[in-house]
């Protein structure tokens, strides 16, 4: 079977290549000076090798991307998916390059999101971790999946509590008592947490600066 190269459209850095009539990779202005890719040009039909070769060379470069990224922070699957679609990547090489990763554990969500909730807990609400987290692009039910097993009723009243002091320890004697409450329960509310935690939380500040 053949494949045609039904446009090439060239670019200063990029050469987007269309193969069977739609956009299937693209490669960099350097490679088509190497001997195994002279052969690309408009109408031209590819052998089953061809084909497969200019296959690989895209997928083995896409990985030394991924490489890379990886070097330089932990990236949830679903950024790392985008990143390589905004550089022009398509979905099926996109699969193959993410999936040693992926059977390695080197991209693990679950693992991740449960270091970045570890991380967040001591000083954000449940709702604001999730809130984080989807904008990161991980998955809504992992994320409160593993919320609901790391993030406890004590988590959140400790980190609300710190908040509090935090806040408006000095503002204390700047305010009445009723509108440091106000002050202080809206500020929480904004943050995410239910308002059984607020109100505890600001029984427990308010206990603390009583006896200051």
């Amino acid at each position: 079977m053949t494949h045609q190269i039904s446009k090439i459209d060239r670019s200063e850095k990029k050469i987007k290549i269309e193969i069977d009539g739609e956009y299937h990779l693209f490669l960099y202005s350097g490679d088509l000076k190497k001997q195994r890719f002279k052969m690309l040009e408009q109408g031209y039909a590819l052998t089953d090798d061809e084909y497969m070769l200019l296959n690989k060379h895209v997928i083995d470069r896409g990985k030394k991307r991924i490489m890379y990224l990886l070097g330089r922070q932990d990236y949830p699957r679903k950024q790392l998916q985008d990143k390589l679609l905004r550089e022009g990547y398509v979905l099926h090489h996109i699969d193959k390059i993410l999936e040693p990763f992926l059977e390695k554990k080197i991209i693990d969500d679950p693992q991740l999101i449960k270091r970045r909730v570890n991380g967040y807990k001591s000083y954000k609400s449940r709702m604001e971790i999730q809130a984080n987290l989807q904008k990161k692009g991980f998955s809504k039910d992992e994320i409160q999946h593993i919320l609901q097993e790391n993030v406890t009723w004590d988590d959140e009243f400790a980190s609300a509590t710190n908040l509090l002091n935090k806040k408006f320890f000095l503002k204390q004697f700047k305010m009445d008592e009723k509108m440091l409450k106000q002050k202080a329960l809206a500020f929480l509310s904004r943050k995410g947490y239910s308002m059984d935690i607020c109100l505890k939380a600001y029984e427990s500040f308010h206990e603390t600066i009583s006896k200051t």
